[in-house]
Order: C-alpha cells, then sequence, then structure tokens
C-alpha cells in the first residue's frame, strides 16, 4: 500500500502560516494594507542554528550562513538569531527605532507602525491617547501607569485616600465618593465633612 507522496518542505502539522484550521494565513506587510501592531510573541520567534537543540516550528530551507539580518545587512553567522517582520535578524540588531532599546529581550513587545519597529513606550508615545487625571485634572501621558476605577483614570501617585493621603496597596478597600477615592477608615468622616450624611 503506497501513502501519497508529499512535496518536499511540506508538513502534515499547520505551520504558523496556516493557522489552526489549515487555511493559509497572509504573512508579512500585503500590498495596500494598513501597518500594524505586533506583539512581539507572535512577531519574533527565536531560532537556533543546531536542530538537535530545542524544535523550531520553521525548517530553514536555505544554510542559515547564507542568512542576512534585516537591521545591518550583514550575514547571520550567531547561533541564535530572531525573526520578525518576515525577516532574520542578529538579537543586537532588532531595536526600537526612536530609542534603541533590544525588542529581542524575553517579555519586550514589538510594534510595527508605518514602517518603524518600535517598543512598548514609544509606541504609546506616538500612537497612544492621553487622558486626565480625575484627581489631578492633570494630563496622564498614555504610556505612564495608572489606577483605573469605574471610567475614571489615576496617576499612581494621585490614587489615594482623599482624607488621610495613604496610598493604597493592592488589596486595600476603597469607596468611590464623586471622584474622590475614599480608604473604610475615613468613609464616615469624610461623608460628614463633605454634607453627604
Amino acid at each position: 500500500m503506497s501513502q501519497p507522496q508529499k512535496e518536499p518542505g511540506a508538513s502534515s502539522t499547520p505551520t504558523p502560516e496556516q493557522g489552526r484550521g489549515g487555511a493559509p494565513q497572509p504573512r508579512g506587510p500585503q500590498p495596500g494594507s494598513q501597518p500594524r501592531d505586533l506583539p512581539m510573541s507572535s512577531a519574533i520567534e527565536r531560532k537556533s542554528l543546531d536542530p538537535s537543540e530545542e524544535p523550531v516550528d520553521e525548517v530553514l530551507q536555505i544554510p542559515p550562513s547564507l542568512l542576512t539580518c534585516g537591521g545591518c545587512q550583514q550575514s547571520i553567522g550567531d547561533r541564535y538569531f530572531l525573526k520578525a517582520i518576515d525577516q532574520y535578524w542578529h538579537e543586537d540588531c532588532l531595536s526600537c527605532d526612536l530609542c534603541g532599546c533590544r525588542l529581542g529581550e524575553v517579555g519586550r513587545r514589538l510594534y510595527y507602525k508605518l514602517g518603524r519597529k518600535l517598543c512598548r513606550r514609544d509606541y504609546l508615545r506616538l500612537f497612544g491617547q492621553d487622558g486626565l487625571c480625575a484627581s489631578c485634572d492633570k494630563r496622564i501621558r498614555a504610556y505612564e501607569m495608572t489606577m483605573r476605577v469605574k471610567d475614571k483614570v489615576y496617576h499612581l501617585e494621585c490614587f489615594k485616600c482623599a482624607a488621610c493621603q495613604k496610598h493604597f496597596c493592592v488589596g486595600d478597600r476603597y469607596l468611590l465618593v464623586n471622584s474622590d477615592i475614599v480608604c473604610e477608615q475615613d468613609i464616615f468622616e469624610w461623608t460628614k465633612i463633605n454634607g453627604m450624611m
């Protein structure tokens, strides 16, 4: 009994290009498409030149020494390298176009928009939305850490009890009175002073 022949390079398991259902998925910038924001987990893959080490989801059809880095345009001879935005990169060459931080670090995200590789901070600085703090009415920059309560947003340093000025920790209980945040210990006094009782 003969089995059907597979073309060279064909795989029985879906590749990242095929997706879960086996249907081909587009890769890379498509002509006429909008730039995309790619989180690192889907945009960067670590590759090893030693196939006996860890399994990779893609088999290179050319010798690694023939790969060209998307950053420096030099040959990639390193043991480990990255793949992002449909190009291969030296680990040191994949960096934010604005601040220069390395984007291949574990836990980092790569954002690709308008032909630029950006870290999260620079992406938010350029394309994020700013807002106002519900406590101090000052601008909250898109890259700043905030606390959110219902539809109100606060700077981290402004997220404190309006009565005793104690900063809240994870798990602390508080009440929202208009835009004021009040800890449990001060709620009775706060509402009495502000004529809410």
